[in-house]
């Protein structure tokens, strides 16, 4: 009786604790710790009419629909109020079915009632509104486990509350009630409403320091772990489904709602190719204060080079260069030394139009299979030349540039970082990296993103189950036996972390200018009254030089050629109009620090042609 009774003791305790375990492991993830089970919410990413990168949220109740730009280095997140006329200039500038209106919502809630918020970011946006807190929903929800049981994830649905978020969580949506925003009735250089990725800003004496919003609910992240979806602050951005092209916008409308996933809480190893490499997040330092903060994804920058059909490679800086930059969704163009962007121009022909203040191209140099190569330790993100070229099209006079043979002319998204004072990566970067950011951990992990067709390959033959090993030397290139891994504090699954013990890699913003630095005139163009843009003629056939690379086998080579359909020695555009291409705000916090001159060694660095 007493072995009994023993037993009954034993098994009712065993039952009890799996119980627990399974609903409330410390009350933070949504895990079954017996089978090692996770759901990851995945959401839909779409690119609008304006080239960002957007997801669907409806906010209030009942809901409303706004469309997200999603912003990598800015923790906040925000709406646009339909309630003020002012920034939209009566809405005839913004799409009204993306404005929030806070009156017609049952559950908002204005949150530190009276007080304004006016945030300048570092990037150059400027917002100015108040804290409310309502229903967040996500309407395009997928889930992706570490399961390879199908009945793990359909039909899945929970229901969590706690005292801090009620979240409802199926494979349809994810449901967030009521996590704080912004309500935004005056805005700059950004008129959307964003989703913010970043992690927490430490910027002293500046309003979009961490200690001037006084919860934690104001970061998004933060609230996807206090509302139990995800076990720790991160996530993983995949957007090589992008199907922009510049015959895309030739159209007048780029508008899709499927150019990529944002993965909650997790690495999915089929959206990545070979090497994941893991950083600390490079400080950005507040020139004024001292201060340094790490909560941007700036990352260790190497050489960058471009490569031709033919597998020819050409430095575009030095071997040992090692800058840091922002990679920042918000950009819809990069940002990278002038010296650099001549350097990428000779080869491809392109000329300087001081007019517009930008570059301008053939069109077809897009489709010679050339590309940018953007180097990061031991990992290149590649990125074809095509996604560096946009359209010159005019819609008010329905004109596209053209070249005098015939050839349509591409500006190039390529600017001089002197116009904001460092380095950034943006858009035609991003939709061909895989990026997977650990916020509580400050690191970020880079790789080279795989096209759909590959991961439709590699899903094909995908088993097995990941480990969740913490060592930092986890094999990084993605198998057929990997699969989802939660990203966990200090550590990215599948990368390989390096660390630079280079105090020197610190973000320091330059001095900014309204205009980029001096262009020299051989490869300038000119725009006259009648519409004609004429560049000087410039040789590409007698120059050579001899390429060192830092990878593991140098090429040499006297020249490299990317073959075009015809070749012409100068350049004649036929411009729809003179129109003037307005530089970028700048951010007007940015101390001045004397730029570093190179113009006496660009002569020198600049002896190399590509034939066109």
């Amino acid at each position: 009786m007493m072995f009994i009774r023993r037993s009954l003791i034993l098994y009712l305790t065993l039952f009890i604790t799996h119980v627990f375990c399974f609903h409330f492991k410390n009350d933070k993830i949504l895990t079954n710790v017996w089978s090692g089970t996770q759901q990851f919410p995945t959401v839909l990413v779409g690119k609008n009419n304006d080239n960002y990168y957007y997801v669907n949220v409806s906010f209030g109740t009942p809901g409303q629909l706004q469309q997200l730009a999603l912003d990598t280095s800015n923790p906040y997140s925000w709406v646009l109020s339909g309630t003020d006329n002012s920034q939209c200039s009566n809405h005839t500038e913004c799409d009204e079915t993306t404005l929030y209106m806070v009156n017609e919502s049952s559950t908002s809630v204005d949150i530190n009632a009276g007080k304004f918020y006016s945030l300048e970011f570092i990037e150059g946006i400027n917002v100015n509104g108040t804290a409310v807190s309502d229903v967040m929903l996500f309407p395009n929800i997928s889930v992706l486990t570490n399961s390879v049981n199908s009945d793990d994830v359909n039909p899945f649905s929970r229901v969590i509350r706690n005292s801090t978020t009620n979240v409802t969580f199926t494979n349809n949506y994810l449901k967030i009630s009521q996590p704080y925003f912004l309500n935004v009735n005056e805005s700059s250089n950004l008129l959307t409403g964003v989703l913010g990725l970043g992690g927490i800003i430490t910027y002293p004496g500046n309003a979009i320091d961490y200690r001037n919003f006084d919860s934690d609910q104001f970061y998004f992240m933060k609230s996807l772990v206090d509302a139990n979806i995800i076990e720790s602050a991160g996530y993983s951005l995949w957007l090589n489904s992008d199907p922009t092209s510049v015959e895309t916008t030739l159209s007048g409308s780029i508008l899709n709602d499927n150019s990529g996933r944002l993965i909650f809480g997790a690495v999915d190893p089929t959206l990545f190719s070979d090497t994941l490499v893991q950083f600390d997040m490079i400080p950005f330092m507040d020139s004024s204060t001292g201060v340094a903060s790490t909560g941007y994804p700036i990352l260790p920058m190497g050489p960058i080079y471009i490569t031709n059909s033919n597998k020819d490679t050409l430095n575009m800086t030095s071997k040992d260069y090692l800058e840091p930059v922002l990679i920042d969704s918000s950009f819809i163009g990069s940002y990278l030394p002038v010296s650099t962007i001549i350097q990428i121009a000779i080869p491809i022909g392109a000329n300087y139009v001081e007019s517009l203040d930008r570059w301008l191209v053939r069109c077809d140099v897009g489709t010679v299979g050339a590309h940018i190569d953007f180097t990061f330790d031991e990992v290149t993100i590649k990125v074809p030349l095509q996604h560096l070229l946009t359209t010159t099209f005019d819609a008010t006079s329905n004109e596209t540039m053209h070249f005098s043979d015939g050839q349509a002319a591409c500006f190039l998204k390529l600017y001089a970082n002197s116009y904001i004072g460092f380095n950034v990566l943006g858009e035609s970067f991003l939709r061909n990296a895989y990026l997977a950011v650990d916020l509580n951990g400050n690191t970020v992990a880079l790789g080279q993103a795989n096209s759909p067709d590959d991961i439709y390959d590699a899903e094909s033959t995908t088993m097995g189950v990941a480990t969740s090993s913490q060592s930092t030397s986890v094999q990084s290139s993605s198998t057929s036996t990997s699969t989802v891994a939660a990203i966990r504090s200090g550590y990215i699954p599948y990368a390989k972390h390096k660390v630079y013990n280079d105090t020197s890699l610190t973000l320091y913003p330059a001095s900014v200018s309204v205009q980029s630095s001096y262009i020299p005139g051989q490869y300038t163009a000119t725009v006259f009254s009648n519409g004609i843009v004429t560049a000087p003629v410039r040789s590409f056939y007698e120059t050579s030089r001899t390429s060192t690379t830092t990878r593991a086998s140098s090429t040499q080579f006297n020249s490299l050629s990317i073959n075009m359909s015809s070749v012409t020695a100068s350049r004649t555009v036929n411009a729809a109009s003179n129109k003037r291409v307005q530089p970028p705000t700048i951010y007007t916090h940015i101390s001045e620090i004397p730029s570093f001159a190179f113009m006496s060694t660009l002569l020198v660095m600049i002896t190399v042609g590509f034939l066109i």
